[in-house]
Order: structure tokens, then sequence, then C-alpha cells
């Protein structure tokens, strides 16, 4: 986060944060002896807010920012399950900043979010769904005209819960 904010402005940091942590008037990232420190000065309250009084999805968050904002990512991310401890109104959020990054390095992601599938419904090409058979396992790009129909309906993760996208055994 302390890289990023050198390489971004911090007032863009801080935008991105505010989309997840709205009351957020400051996020400072302090680096003392080797430590990283970072504290949030949340509106109405006089001292910031450090890291370890912070929820999970908080901290995951910042996490997920750090990586996905970064200008110069590496060639390749790989995120498992992304949406962990978040909360599902901020998935449409989280989906916007992978599809950015996606334009910056190659970008694997694991998800058995319905949420967050759904959230990617504007993009069903950059979605691979994993099979598994007795043969084996394999991937499967979406087909965004045979979707056409079905996303008039039903929301991209819906169709996948239905199995009508594979990757899941429909319920019975």
């Amino acid at each position: 986060m302390n890289d990023l904010q050198y390489k971004l402005r911090s007032q863009q940091v801080l935008e991105q944060f505010q989309k997840f942590y709205e009351e957020a008037e400051e996020l400072s990232i302090k680096i003392y002896g080797g430590t990283v420190q970072i504290f949030i000065r949340e509106k109405g309250l006089s001292s910031p807010i450090p890291a370890p009084r912070l929820s999970d999805g908080t901290l995951h968050y910042l996490f997920l920012m750090a990586l996905l904002l970064d200008p110069n990512p590496p060639p390749l991310l790989c995120i498992e399950e992304p949406e962990i401890c978040l909360h599902p109104e901020i998935l449409p959020t989280l989906a916007e900043m992978l599809v950015d990054a996606s334009q910056r390095t190659q970008l694997i992601v694991t998800t058995h979010s319905d949420g967050l599938v759904s959230a990617l419904s504007e993009y069903p090409d950059v979605i691979l769904v994993c099979e598994r058979d007795d043969e084996g396992s394999y991937l499967h790009r979406l087909d965004s005209r045979e979707l056409k129909k079905g996303l008039g309906k039903y929301s991209l993760g819906e169709l996948w819960l239905m199995g009508e996208l594979g990757g899941i055994t429909p319920p019975t």
C-alpha cells in the first residue's frame, strides 16, 4: 500500500478505498523500524484506527487494492476467492478492479461466489469454467452469444448456480 501511494496519487487510492469504506477520510501507511503500520482516519473520529482494529474484510480489501491497482504488476497474478470476507455489495467494485487489472497483467481468479460471477455479467467472455469428469479437469470459455437469452432473465451467477454454465452439479 505504501508503494501504491507513491505510484498513484494518494487521493486516487483513498477514493478507491472509500468505495468500500465510505466514512474513511484518510488512509496512511507508516514504516517504523521495518514494520509497516496502516491507519484509517474515519469521519467524526479524532484518532486514527490502526490495522489490528480493522475487520478482516477491510484488511482483505486493502490487500486486493494493493494487488489490483498496481500500475506495474507482475506478468501473472493468481488470486483465490477474492470475495472472502467482503460484503456482497462491494463485489461489483471488486469486479471492476479485476477487469481493470486484467488490462495490465494476466489474471487468474478462482471463485465460488455467484455474486462475483454476476458482477462480471458485462464480461462473460473473460470467464473460464472449470469442469471435471472421469477423464480429468478442463476449462471452457463462456459463449456470450449463447448467453444472451439467459442473461435477459437471469444474472450470470444465477445461470451458473442452475448449472447452465457448467462447473457445478445442478440441484436435483
